[in-house]
């Protein structure tokens, strides 16, 4: 008997060694620098591996082969050393990766009103909240994504994880994903376009959980992230001894930072210096530096409209210093007034007392290779008066460094362009024109290779949720029957104007 149990432990001794064996070189190494780190660190690098859609998983700051695999995948896609340690490089790179999308979804920790256990909402796609006697629902006018946060006391895990099983089979949706444990169970299914994932945990005499639906086909709101975070924010809450999971704090990368090649924001150059300021003060030595007064800015963009009561978006950018913003109006410019600008997304809210004839309609969900057309004022007093209308497509869905709040697109832009509609082949608005790269640096960086109609446009889901934070209802559209390209400049002249800067 005793030879038996020696020869079990034996066994088991040479099952573990062989499987640590397996383990790659630099395993050792990235699991040392990883307990190095404070418990915040390693969640904060977990649930940025989550939001990059490397780490599907909850941020339990605790080292593992799939997590050593996650953050080498990681590495390995953004052209860094593939160790598995979290340098300073690759920190910076989750950090910048990430930032554009917590900014998109603009998750906030909000308490169920029954009973006040905190959930991450991303309310940055413009939901509207709703209450109802066990909880709370998350609707999104675009129907992109649908949350609801619900207590239903009384009920039992495996009842109520049997009625949502019966309840899915009805509906025709397809369970993949389905697992229970003694404190929750967890649920995804699909039914063509729509994704459902749940989470329940046992919560007194009842349960507490979520249900998030949503659109699997829109590539820009990457929903199989917004459902791991959200479920690891009801983890670490409803798990004893689990980490806290706070709301990362990063800063979005604007385009100016990005490194070569740097994209230039489409606007004019500045203004000359005042003739009475002194270039090079004739001083021998440096005076004492004092805040410089900002001098008006002087400038141009384009302009175009949201709704039917003059309501108009542009470029921050494009507003930003002005003493006065006037608009194309009729045979002369009128005065308008800037409602609100949101810098980190160079996005500028103006109203105006103009009716429109016409007004963009809202189309997000665009994809790779789709026409589309942009329409300006560009380079006033060189180019035309009237406007200026070209043909491209969506080249990328991403900006520079994967910025996912912007398109690249092909359609050629110049100085003016800042701020225009870029419209679909349904004459939908899906995009701001904003910014385009610039070719000499990109000539001096590559030595000697001139980009072309390497230009950006800001996504009209990013445009959409800041209308929403403004009180600003807007329309949809579809994208039907393909319109002539003269129709489209007919109706891009229609919703678009002049933006004058003083």
């Amino acid at each position: 008997m005793r030879r038996l149990i020696i020869g079990a432990a034996l066994l088991a001794y040479s099952a573990v060694s062989a499987f640590a064996d397996t383990r790659p070189d630099g395993y050792a190494a990235a699991s040392q620098a990883f307990q190095g780190l404070s418990i915040d660190q390693r969640v904060n690098v977990e649930t940025l591996l989550d939001a990059a859609g490397f780490w599907p998983a909850v941020p339990n700051a605790v080292f593992s082969m799939r997590l050593f695999n996650a953050i080498t995948q990681f590495q390995y896609a953004n052209g860094l050393a593939a160790t598995g340690i979290i340098s300073p490089e690759t920190q910076d790179r989750l950090n910048s990766v990430t930032a554009p999308l917590f900014s998109q979804w603009g998750f906030r920790s909000i308490s169920n009103p029954i009973v006040g256990r905190r959930l991450w909402v991303p309310m940055g796609l413009g939901l509207v909240e709703t209450h109802y006697s066990d909880g709370v629902q998350f609707s999104d006018p675009l129907n992109r994504v649908f949350l609801d946060y619900g207590i239903y006391p009384r009920t039992s895990l495996e009842i109520a994880r049997a009625e949502w099983l019966q309840t899915l089979s009805e509906q025709g949706a397809q369970v993949g994903y389905n697992v229970v444990r003694n404190n929750f169970f967890a649920i995804t299914a699909q039914r063509g376009s729509e994704s459902t994932y749940l989470r329940f945990h046992r919560y007194g005499d009842g349960v507490l959980g979520f249900r998030l639906v949503f659109d699997n086909t829109n590539a820009d709101l990457h929903g199989d992230r917004i459902e791991t975070l959200i479920s690891s924010s009801m983890w670490s809450e409803m798990t004893p001894d689990a980490p806290s999971i706070p709301l990362p704090i990063v800063q979005r990368p604007e385009l100016q930072s990005v490194s070569v090649p740097a994209p230039i924001v489409v606007r004019p150059p500045p203004a000359a210096p005042t003739p009475n300021v002194q270039a090079n003060p004739p001083s021998a030595a440096p005076a004492p530096q004092s805040p410089t007064p900002v001098e008006p800015k002087e400038g141009f963009g384009t302009g175009f409209f949201v709704t039917a009561d003059g309501f108009l978006l542009t470029n921050a950018h494009v507003v930003d210093g002005c003493t006065t913003v006037s608009v194309s109006g009729g045979d002369s410019l009128r005065i308008v007034h800037v409602v609100a600008e949101d810098a980190a997304n160079d996005l500028a809210l103006i109203k105006s007392d103009i009716t429109p004839s016409k007004f963009a309609m809202v189309r997000t969900g665009v994809r790779l290779g789709e026409g589309v057309e942009a329409f300006g004022y560009p380079l006033a007093g060189i180019l035309s008066t009237s406007g200026n209308f070209t043909l491209g497509n969506i080249t990328a869905l991403m900006g520079v460094g994967d910025n996912s709040n912007y398109f690249q697109i092909s359609a050629p832009v110049q100085p003016g362009n800042s701020g225009g509609p870029l419209l679909d082949t349904s004459g939908n608005f899906v995009g701001i024109v904003t910014a385009k790269l610039n070719a000499l640096k990109m000539m001096v960086a590559t030595n000697g290779d001139i980009a072309q109609n390497v230009n950006f446009a800001i996504k009209a889901s990013v445009a959409a949720n800041f209308l929403e934070s403004h009180g600003v209802t807007y329309k949809t559209g579809s994208l039907g029957a393909a319109m002539q390209p003269a129709d489209i400049a007919d109706l891009a002249k229609a919703i678009s104007v002049y933006v004058k800067c003083n």
